[in-house]
Formats: structure tokens, C-alpha cells, sequence
């Protein structure tokens, strides 16, 4: 089935690029060409097997250019232009994301993502298509920047490359939409104008003189708009033929279809003016919806893309000392601190300590790279040794650390009875529906009344559209994103607002979580501490990124030490030695050697093993052993956080609560009173634990969302439905967790949730509304009461109705809930 913007048939389309052949033009099994680049193209994809591609789409491939200069790209080779292109570079790997204006379908994008069949060398290649961009990895021994860049552009997808910027910039959409309406508005204006005759008596003589001319005056202006115009839809509605589906522009196509050709049989032969009118203005007022539509989606993925970002935290060092501060607040030249498990938030050069980072988040490889002092340490890593000091050369992308945030590797199973599968299934099916009711009624008017027959055959045709209910779920749950985002609850998705709605479970970890570790009373029991015992103390817990650590460190506020070995085991504590040869342990009890029979072996272990543990205590602790000894413990006077009462009434009437706590089980009786008999308390929980509960609770058939700290519950977070990191001032940036939630906001978690459940019931509001409009527009429709311009301007209507009535119901939702 040939489509009506192919070429004349006396010439031929290339194979690869689809433009028209030259009259004898190059071939190869038995394929014609326009060029040999062209022809080079499909050489390489057939040797790789990669032909599948032409299947994708009706023209996919890029007109290639002929003459290649050379040595064009020969300035990627240069060190200082890697410098600013690359987002990462190890020993072994770098990778860089690059945009490719020229990304237009489905098949441009499995192109694109199966470079790695094309070069041996790149590893991975990941497009993101809304913003028209590729992120690539490759292997630096195998092949270079220079043959990457030089790759995409063979194959038609030359990036469009600027070193003056390498910020996030603005999504600029194409203008072909601008032009097409500017087409039809011209052509629709013309038209009725002509078609005055036909509507008003006191012209009637023009009709009778010139309406056969004006008839085919309007098929001239009404042929660029079926062209150019209304290609959008033809386009749209071959793909999904060829990929053997009907999508929602099949039945416009064919009605667009039928409008003109039955017009142009008129004209021809003289037998009515035709339908040029409603034709043009059909096209036009959809064009409008597009256009709606198109700059609300515009707005919505700049306002997530450039100014919702979540405010991850970074350390600065000051002259008077450490300063919490937004990343964007962060400037070069500016010093930060980067501790154990954090993330290295913008490309800076190390100054003081040894860096190990894990850059799996960026690379895929979870092997450490060390780095030593003066060397680059690249955005995305994060540190797994001590806590470093670096210095800041490159201003730090947020739309980077988005990109972490959204990596697949840290996606979740999509339910398959989220609302926007449902949506589109609906409308599979709405689509088929309404081809059966249009033929049915061009049937029964065919028998009836023929004036009436393609009228009401392109009504239905036009205004049975199922889009408004494709447009409720996004639109609303977008509206949701925004107004959480206001509120310091930034979500990764708007899918994670139907997350919350659906969830009957809360789990939440205890340190740092539900208690607010930064108000916490200090004591020491023990031996006393000489100086430089105290000392190493600190310096030991500054590089932990654990609340009583981190509290610690604060209550004994000595000068740092030097250390030459630091590590963290999750879940159990911290070792370090200062350059003097004292080792401290700080943590648990068996870890520390309290209450063990044999002093700890200098070299921790993972799973110590222990003869007994020590008496509970009402408060928490942590001990310490120096030098493999014994010497006492610090008690933590748990503050729970303020609000922390009123919450859990609220959350206790409607979810089931649970606690997952790493410490001993002395705060059971206080936790117990707050969270009521009902709920589910587990303490001495390892990482692996809290991950094992949780799954086991998702596997019983609970939607369960985790509220920890980011960090030493990343796991759970990840296993859970919807994980929930809480940051009060450290750097609990986490790709595995769904939101990042401020803790000045936990009180307001039971309205959070509440308004995510009324969003749900604004989607299905907005669902019913879309049925009513359909229901009555088709009942009207299959009458002939409508004009196929009547339907053209209430199809883009009831989208924008639905779009207009989801975000004024979200906004009606945050006032009720007083956000």
C-alpha cells in the first residue's frame, strides 16, 4: 500500500534515504541508490545484519553527503576537546552524550542504540529520545572519539557538537509544526472565502458564474495542505500499519482521506462544490491541538528537565568550617568534601586523600579506579574509601546527575495495570470501535440520504477521538510531579505519584529516619580518652556517612588526622588508622570486640563472629575499640523527630507500618506506643535483611514504599515499590531511590500520599469525562448533525478540555490538602 507522499512512480525512492533516484540510478542486489553514500550506508548495515532497520519505518534513512572533507574530525584527537566533550574517562572506557538533531522515528532509534554491532569498540549506546540525544560508551583501546563521531555521521546521524556550552540547554523544538499551520491557516482562509457563494443567497450569482472555477481554485490551495500539512497524520498512521497496528491517526488519515477525494470527484465533475472547506479547516484545527499539545509537553519536559531538580547536598569547605550547600549554588574553584558511599556531585581535581571510585553508575563497571592526589575525578563516581577533599574545575550538570538518577540499570518493573497502560489499551480498542460505527453509518446513509453519507462518515471519523484520554494520565500526574517538587519531595517520574497513590505498606528505617540524629544527647562511658584518642575518633566518624557518625563527629569537633586506612562495613561500623599506628573500630558491639571472649582481629570481617552480645541498653550505642581493645561506648539519646506522632496516627489508620532497624531493640517499648500493636518491628537488620523483608512483602502482594536515608538502605530502597530517600543535610543522592524527600517536610508525608491518591482519582475523573465527550460526539455524529469542521474544532477541544481539567483538578487536590 503505497503512501500518498511517495514519489512518482517514474522514478525510483532509495533504499536507504528514500529520496528520488536519479533516471539510472546505482544499485546493488538489485537495490536502486540515489548516491554511492547511500549505497556505502546499506553495504555497512547488511554486513552487520542490521537491514532490519529499513523495516521500521517508511523512510528512515538520512540523505548522506557525497563529498567528505578530509580530516574533518581530526580535532577530536586533541586532548583539550576530550577534556570538555567527555563526561567520564577511565583507564579502559569513556563515554559522552552528543545530540542528534536529526532523530526523527522508531528506527533511528534502534539504529542508534545498535552502534555497538557497527564498532566493536562502543559498549553500550543509550538514546534519549525526547531530547534528541545519544549517551555512548567505548572502549579506548579499540577505538577513539574521532571513529565514534565519524561512525554517526556515515550513517546519516552527524552530531551536532558545541564546546561553548556543555550545560543542560533548552529543548528547541522543530518549526516543521509552525509551518504546516501557517500552510493550512493560509489555504483555510482562502478557501472559505471562495466558498462564500455556497453559504450566503445574496452572492448566488458568483455561484452560478465563477463556482466551477472556484472549485478548482480551492483543489489547488487544498492539494499543499493533503501534501505537506496533513502529513503528520498520514506519516503517523503508515507506521503503525507497517508495524501491523492501528494507532489514533489511522481514522483521521481516512477521513482526511474520503473528505478529499469525494471533494475532488465533485469538482471534476461538476456535480457540487465539494467539501475544500471543512477539509482545510479540519487540518488546521488538528494542527492546533498538535500544536497545544506540543508546547504543553514542551513546558512540562523544560520544567522537569531545567528547574525541578532535587537539591542534592554537597559539603563545601570554608574558612570557618564545613557548609552544607545545594549543587546549584556549587562554582569552580569552590572545595568540597566527598565521604564514603557519596557521590562526587561535578568533575573536580583530588587534594587530599586516596580515592577509590565506583563510577558503575556511569560506566556499568563496579570495579574501583584509584585516584591519587592532583588527579581528575569525574562527576557520578562514588567514593567507596575515606572521605576526600577535592576542588571543583567544572560547574556541575544537574541534568547530568538526572541522567544518573534515570540510568535503566536503576529502573523498575512498569505494573501492567498502571493507568497508562489501561489508557492505551482503551484506545486500541476505542480506534477499532470507531471504524466499525463509521462504516456502519456511510452503510446506513449510503441507503437513506447520500448527501448525508461522507459527511457523517468523516464526522465520526474525526470527532470519535480517543487522544483526551491518552492526554489524562501524564497531564495530570505531571501537574502532581510539579506541585510535590514545591514542596521538596522530587520525584524521579510522574509514574512514582501512581506508585504512591496504590501503596499499603510503609516501611521505615530507624536512624536518621525517625529520629533526628542532630539533636541526639552524647555521652561517653568508659576508659578515659587521651587527646589524640578523641581525635582519631572523630577524624574516623567524619568519614562515615551514617547520622550517629556524622553526630559524633560534630559533639567531638577535633582537628582531622591523616589517615592511611579507612574503611566502612555496611551495617556493623567503621575502621581507620592514623599514621601513628593506632586503629580504632567504631559500631556495633561484636564488631568492636564488646563482649567478645578473644579481642577483634586486627583486619575486620564482614560477619564477625561473636560469643554473646552485651546486656540491651534503653538508649543506642556505639563502641569503640583501640587497638583491638575494648575501651567503651558512646550512648545516643534517641530524639524522635517532632512530628513523628501525629504522622504515625494518620499513616496507622489507612497503611500497614513496619520498622527496619540496624540498631538493638532497646527503643521496642517507645516505638511500639508510636506505631501501635499492629506494626511490624524488626531491629539488628543487616542491608541484606531489609532487602529480604521487602520482597517478601511485594511477593504476598503489597505495595510497599520504603522511607529511608538513602544510603545504607539502598537496597531496600531499590527493592521496594517506591523508595523514599530522606536527606537532612548530607549528600543522600541514591539512583536506586524513586523520591528524595526533605526532612523539614516529613511531617507532611501522610498529605504527600493523600494527594497522590486523589491524583489517581482525577485521572479517572478526567477518564470519564473523555467517555462522555466521545459518547455524545458519536451519538450526534452517526445523526449527520455534525459538519466534519464542527468535529474538527471539538476534537482538539476535548483534549484540551481534559488537559485543562486534570491540572485545574491536581490544583483543587493541593488545596485540599493545603498544598
Amino acid at each position: 500500500m503505497p503512501s500518498i507522499l511517495e514519489a512518482p512512480a517514474t522514478r525510483l525512492a532509495c533504499t536507504h534515504c528514500g529520496d528520488d533516484c536519479p533516471p539510472e540510478p546505482l544499485r546493488l542486489a538489485g537495490q536502486p541508490f540515489c548516491c554511492a553514500g547511500c549505497r556505502t550506508v546499506y553495504e555497512l548495515l547488511d554486513a552487520n545484519n542490521l537491514c532490519a532497520y529499513y523495516k521500521l519505518d517508511e523512510r528512515p534513512g538520512l540523505k548522506v553527503k557525497e563529498v567528505e572533507l578530509p580530516g574533518r574530525f581530526d580535532y577530536l584527537d586533541s586532548e583539550a576537546v576530550q577534556a570538555q566533550l567527555l563526561a567520564f574517562r577511565s583507564d579502559t572506557r569513556a563515554s559522552l552524550t552528543l545530540a542528534i538533531p536529526q532523530m526523527h522515528c522508531t528506527s533511528c532509534i534502534w539504529l542508534l542504540e545498535h552502534l555497538p554491532r557497527l564498532n566493536p569498540g562502543i559498549v553500550e549506546a543509550r538514546v534519549q529520545f525526547l531530547r534528541k540525544e545519544i549517551t555512548i560508551s567505548y572502549l579506548l583501546a579499540v577505538t577513539s572519539l574521532r571513529e565514534v563521531v565519524q561512525l554517526l555521521a556515515s550513517v546519516g546521524y552527524e552530531p551536532q557538537i558545541t564546546l561553548a556550552e556543555l550545560g543542560a540547554q533548552p529543548h528547541r523544538a522543530s518549526r516543521t509544526l509552525y509551518y504546516q499551520l501557517g500552510l493550512a491557516a493560509f489555504a483555510f482562509g482562502n478557501v472559505m472565502l471562495l466558498a462564500l457563494p455556497d453559504y450566503f443567497s445574496f452572492v448566488e450569482e458568483l455561484q452560478v458564474g465563477f463556482g466551477r472555477f472556484f472549485g478548482y481554485i480551492s483543489l489547488v490551495l487544498a492539494l499543499p495542505v493533503l501534501l505537506y500539512s496533513a502529513q503528520t497524520f498520514f506519516r503517523s498512521a503508515w507506521q503503525g500499519l507497517r508495524q501491523r497496528y492501528i494507532n489514533l491517526d489511522f481514522p483521521i488519515s481516512l477521513g482526511l482521506t474520503s473528505l478529499f477525494s469525494v471533494s475532488t470527484f465533485e469538482v471534476l465533475t461538476g456535480s457540487g462544490p465539494g467539501y475544500f472547506d471543512s477539509f482545510t479547516g479540519l487540518v488546521f484545527f488538528m494542527l492546533i491541538g498538535k500544536w497545544v499539545q506540543q508546547r504543553t509537553y514542551d513546558a512540562l519536559r523544560f520544567d522537569r528537565d531545567f528547574t525541578s531538580y532535587f537539591p542534592v547536598a554537597v559539603t563545601r569547605l570554608t574558612p570557618t568550617g564545613e557548609q552544607s550547600i545545594s549543587v546549584k549554588e556549587l562554582q569552580v574553584g569552590h572545595r568540597i568534601r566527598v565521604r564514603h558511599q557519596e557521590v562526587v556531585p561535578a568533575d573536580a581535581v583530588l587534594l587530599r586523600g586516596a580515592g577509590q571510585l565506583d563510577y558503575s553508575f556511569v560506566s556499568g563497571e563496579s570495579t574501583p579506579v584509584a585516584r591519587a592526589s592532583g588527579e581528575l575525578v569525574y562527576a557520578g563516581g562514588r567514593q567507596l574509601g575515606d572521605a576526600v577533599e577535592l576542588e571543583v574545575v567544572r560547574e556541575v550538570s544537574q541534568g547530568y546527575l538526572t541522567q544518573l538518577w534515570n540510568n535503566p540499570a536503576f529502573a523498575k518493573e512498569a505494573s501492567h495495570n498502571s493507568l497508562e497502560t489501561y489508557a492505551n489499551r482503551v484506545g486500541r480498542y476505542f480506534v477499532a470501535l470507531t471504524l466499525v460505527l463509521a462504516l456502519g453509518t456511510l452503510a446506513y446513509w449510503a441507503g437513506h440520504d447520500a448527501s448525508k453519507m461522507w459527511r457523517a462518515f468523516t464526522s465520526v471519523l474525526v470527532i470519535a477521538c480517543p487522544c483526551a484520554l491518552s492526554l489524562a494520565t501524564p497531564f495530570a500526574l505531571g501537574a502532581a510531579l510539579r506541585t510535590l517538587g514545591r514542596h521538596k519531595l522530587y520525584l524521579k517520574n510522574a509514574a512514582v505519584v501512581e506508585t504512591l497513590g496504590r501503596a499499603d505498606t510503609l516501611v521505615f528505617d530507624k536512624t536518621g529516619t525517625l529520629t533526628d540524629t542532630a539533636q541526639a544527647e552524647v555521652h561517653y562511658h568508659g576508659r578515659p580518652l587521651t587527646e589524640a584518642e578523641k581525635q582519631l575518633i572523630a577524624t574516623a566518624a567524619a568519614q562515615s556517612t551514617h547520622p550517629l557518625s556524622q553526630r559524633l563527629a560534630q559533639e567531638l569537633g577535633s582537628a582531622a588526622l591523616s589517615l592511611f586506612m579507612c574503611r566502612e562495613v555496611p551495617g556493623q561500623g567503621v575502621e581507620a588508622a592514623a599514621e601513628g599506628g593506632l586503629l580504632v573500630r567504631l559500631g556495633a558491639a561484636a564488631f568492636a570486640g564488646h563482649g567478645v571472649s578473644q579481642p577483634a582481629s586486627p583486619r575486620p570481617t564482614a560477619k564477625p563472629t561473636t560469643a554473646a552480645a552485651p546486656p540491651e541498653a534503653p538508649e543506642t550505642r556505639v563502641y569503640v575499640a583501640l587497638n583491638g581493645e575494648p575501651t567503651g561506648y558512646f550512648t545516643f539519646h534517641n530524639v524522635y523527630r517532632p512530628a513523628l506522632a501525629a504522622l504515625l496516627a494518620r499513616l496507622g489508620r489507612r497503611y500497614r507500618l513496619a520498622v527496619l532497624s540496624g540498631d538493638t531493640d532497646a527503643e521496642r517499648p517507645r516505638l511500639q506506643a508510636l506505631f501501635g500493636p499492629e506494626a511490624a518491628l524488626h531491629f539488628r537488620q543487616s542491608p541484606a535483611d531489609k532487602l529480604a523483608y521487602i520482597a517478601a512483602e511485594r511477593a504476598r502482594g503489597h505495595a510497599v514504599v520504603m522511607i529511608g536515608d538513602g544510603l545504607n538502605d539502598a537496597g531496600a530502597l531499590r527493592a521496594a515499590d517506591a523508595g523514599i530517600a530522606l536527606t537532612d543535610t548530607l549528600t543522600n543522592f541514591s539512583p536506586a531511590c524513586d523520591a528524595i524527600l526533605d526532612a523539614s517536610e516529613f511531617g507532611r508525608l501522610a498529605t504527600f500520599l493523600g494527594f497522590s491518591r486523589a491524583c489517581l482519582r482525577v485521572v479517572l475523573a478526567t477518564f470519564v469525562l473523555s467517555f462522555c465527550y466521545n459518547g455524545v460526539g458519536l451519538a450526534l455524529a452517526v445523526q449527520g448533525r455534525f459538519t466534519p469542521i464542527v468535529s474538527a474544532i471539538l476534537m482538539p477541544i476535548s483534549s484540551l478540555s481534559v488537559m485543562i481539567v486534570a491540572t485545574l483538578l491536581v490544583r483543587l487536590a493541593a488545596r485540599r490538602h493545603h498544598l
